[in-house]
Formats: C-alpha cells, sequence, structure tokens
C-alpha cells in the first residue's frame, strides 16, 4: 500500500495526543489571557462597556465580562493559530511540546493552509463542541497521519519537530 505522503527520506513521527493536547492547552491559556487583556484594555479606555448580563434572574457583571472575553476569543484564536503557523509552523505551545505542523509532503504551511487548519478549529465552541471534539479525536487515531479534520482539510499534519 502506497503512504498518502510524499516524504523523500523518511515516514514523519507524528505529534502524540498528549503532546497536542499540552500544546493546545497552553496555548488557550495565552489566548485566553489575551482575551482578557484586550478587555481590559478597551474596558479602561472607555471603548467598551462591560454589561450587567442576567444569571438566574440577577444581573451580574462578572457574567458581562465573560460574556465580553468569549466574543474576543474566538476571533483571538483564529488570528493567533494562523498568524503563527502560518509563519513559523509553530505557536508557544507547539514549541514546548516540541511539535511542528507542516504540509502533508514536508514542506511548510502557508498562511492559507494555516487559516483553514484553524478555522475548522471554531467547531469546538459551538454548542456541538463535545461532538466536534470527539470526532478531531478519533479522526487522530484513524487517519494514516494522525490528522483532525482541520489538519485533513489543509492538506496538514502535526509532527515531532528536530529541533
Amino acid at each position: 500500500m502506497t503512504p498518502a505522503y510524499a516524504w523523500a527520506r523518511e515516514v514523519p513521527r507524528t505529534g502524540s495526543t498528549a503532546r497536542r493536547a499540552v500544546a493546545f492547552a497552553v496555548d488557550a491559556a495565552v489566548v485566553f489571557g489575551l482575551a482578557w487583556t484586550l478587555t481590559f484594555v478597551l474596558a479602561a479606555l472607555d471603548v467598551l462597556r462591560i454589561p450587567d448580563v442576567s444569571i438566574l434572574g440577577a444581573p451580574s457583571t462578572v457574567g458581562g465580562l465573560l460574556w465580553i472575553v468569549s466574543i474576543f476569543e474566538g476571533p483571538l484564536l483564529l488570528a493567533y493559530f494562523s498568524i503563527l503557523e502560518g509563519v513559523t509552523g509553530r505557536t508557544p505551545g507547539k514549541m514546548l511540546a516540541g511539535l511542528r505542523v507542516v504540509r502533508v509532503d514536508g514542506g511548510h504551511p502557508d498562511a492559507f493552509r494555516a487559516f483553514v487548519r484553524n478555522l475548522l478549529r471554531l467547531l469546538w465552541v459551538t454548542p456541538a463542541a463535545l461532538v466536534f471534539i470527539a470526532v478531531d479525536g478519533w479522526m487522530l487515531h484513524r487517519t494514516e497521519l494522525d490528522q483532525r479534520l482541520g489538519d485533513l482539510a489543509a492538506g496538514t499534519m502535526v509532527v515531532m519537530d528536530r529541533s
């Protein structure tokens, strides 16, 4: 059986699910911190007003704050992963975990591939998030190159970084 990839020298060593989870946890914490910082800076500059949100019938400024932060997180997550993976093939989380994003032929992903790869990650923040996360987890174990849906759509994969 001919493999789906065209590596010139060796079969790639893909990143494990555990390493990928650690990398994502680090990157998600960074994005969450950026969203909080952006929210507080805009509120301090009086550009943004934190609304009171009704939680169980009682007004809650904390609920409004979390609502605003969550609105910023989606676009920040997409920009953070797309820019860093498109430019360097790695995010800080991937660097710490020893991982890199590459095209299936071993080349560096371009900005468009990085964007497509991460656009599908936004499915993780929909009401059906658990379904999409489960499908991605299943795909990691069922595809030849341990790819999730975003990797399949973009023609990318996550490999162990040699550096």
